[in-house]
């Protein structure tokens, strides 16, 4: 018996393809089980070479594994993956093992009043 991935999203966080398909906006926990979601459903074809990391609660492994991924694919391509406002825990996370020096950290795009 299949499982239907649309509705086997795990609730606790979420890895989404905005609308103009520029940007992956990362949202609370990021475990194996929101990584594997993201990978069944987005091509790494389609990867954006923009991360909006601003409203990450928790980071695993595997989702620093996909980073490094997305990072590599940019790479490949002459370009930098650009992660937009990580919050100070995964800042540190990312010091502290080293993932800092593979892609930029960059602030939210000011929007107009």
């Amino acid at each position: 018996m299949s499982q239907d991935v649309e509705n086997s999203a795990p609730g606790h966080g979420s890895i989404e393809l905005a609308d103009d398909g520029q940007l992956l906006v990362f949202t609370g926990e990021i475990d194996k089980d929101v990584v594997r979601h993201f990978r069944l459903m987005v091509r790494p074809a389609d990867w954006p070479s923009r991360v909006d990391a601003r409203e990450v609660t928790f980071m695993s492994s595997a989702g620093l594994e996909l980073m490094v991924h997305l990072a590599r694919k940019q790479k490949r391509a002459g370009a930098e993956l650009e992660v937009i406002e990580p919050p100070t825990s995964l800042r540190l996370l990312l010091n502290q093992t080293g993932l800092n020096r593979v892609f930029r950290s960059v602030p939210a795009p000011v929007t107009p009043a």
